[in-house]
């Protein structure tokens, strides 16, 4: 993360900041980044997300979030962190979900997903990469039908769209669909069921190294 000097803030400052963020002064984020940024990353974020990448990406998004949302903060006489602590914390699990999540979608079916092959490896057998390059393939193949086969409907169709091929948030994809996160998150749950309730039906069960887990 940017090697920024953490500089304190008082009470006083702090809610002189808040509100002007209320006001839409973006640039009283800079104070409370230089206050709390470390802070943040070192105590909240990544001890749930060892990523550094993904940790750093959620400490901007902490403070984009944070005065995306400043009118629907109220000020408390012990400061602002506990609710940056809450925001920071909400998108790091949110984040650790969505990769585990992903993980285990595409160590099943997921390899639809991957923009290109993986690399060659030159110690591999030739007839054994071979058989790896066709099973991937199939997998492949496989996913579309299941997502093309009319029988998985608009709705789970794009959850899984959303939240697995865009990686989308939670929040983002509720908000597409128009409903709330919790409701979102039943709606995926029940779409990745469908997913491989379907696929059982169109290939029968998938191995243990392809069903990854998904149940």
């Amino acid at each position: 993360m940017a090697e920024d000097q953490a500089t304190a803030l008082s009470l006083e400052e702090e809610e002189r900041l808040v509100y002007r963020l209320k006001d839409g002064d973006a640039r009283a984020l800079e104070p409370l980044w230089r206050a709390y940024s470390r802070q943040l990353h070192a105590a909240v974020i990544f001890p749930v997300l060892p990523q550094r990448e993904l940790a750093e990406e959620v400490l901007q998004n902490t403070f984009i979030k944070a005065f995306e949302r400043i009118e629907g903060y109220t000020w408390q006489e012990r400061g602002i962190l506990p609710w940056l602590k809450t925001i920071a914390r909400n998108m790091a699990m949110d984040v650790h979900r969505r990769h585990q999540r992903t993980e285990v979608f595409c160590r099943g079916y997921g390899h639809f997903v991957e923009a290109s092959e993986p690399a060659m490896d030159t110690h591999q057998r030739p007839d054994k990469a071979l058989e790896q390059a066709r099973e991937r393939q199939t997998i492949k193949v496989r996913v579309k039908a299941v997502l093309d086969s009319g029988q998985l409907n608009d709705r789970y169709k794009e959850a899984i769209e959303l939240r697995l091929f865009q990686e989308l948030d939670r929040e983002t994809c509720a908000e597409i669909m128009n409903v709330k996160i919790g409701t979102f998150d039943v709606l995926f749950h029940r779409a990745l069921k469908r997913f491989e309730t379907i696929y059982r039906q169109l290939f029968g069960d998938p191995s243990e190294e392809e069903a990854g887990g998904l149940r």
